[in-house]
């Protein structure tokens, strides 16, 4: 119950960039591609690396990751899918997987549904954001 109450602050926390940093640094989490096209029924890869930086993103630090899809319809909230490598929802389609240098969230058997902007998030100060939008085509 701790890691849930901890990403719920988390969520809170407010994002003042999505690409850099207030001063001007690289940004530490980035998109290995910001748009994803597969076709419905295939397999989708969103992988979010870590960039050039000081700081510890390995599996033994204390940084957390989160996996969000975001929601447009207004009255729906975004999805919270995984922390870390723990897949917070029911989907046997998913797959999670954390390294040292990489955060990928895998979809299978992807739907036209699941097309969206997906957001895997880091909690530093300022916490960071990288996006991928996943693009469906009809078989």
């Amino acid at each position: 119950m701790f890691w849930l109450l901890f990403i719920n602050l988390l969520l809170i926390i407010q994002t003042s960039s999505l690409d850099y940093i207030n001063d001007g640094n690289q940004s530490i989490i980035e998109a290995l591609h910001r748009n994803v096209t597969v076709t419905s029924g295939q397999k989708a890869i969103l992988t979010c690396t870590f960039g050039h930086t000081d700081q510890d993103l390995s599996l033994s630090s204390t940084y957390q990751l989160i996996w969000i899809r975001q929601n447009y319809a207004s009255n729906s909230a975004d999805s919270l899918l995984a922390h870390n490598q723990d897949l917070l929802i029911s989907d046997s389609r998913l797959n999670v997987q954390r390294t040292d240098v990489e955060y990928t969230l895998t979809i299978t058997n992807v739907q036209v549904d699941d097309e969206g902007i997906y957001t895997c998030e880091v909690n530093t100060q300022p916490s960071q954001k990288a996006f991928v939008h996943l693009y469906v085509q009809g078989k």
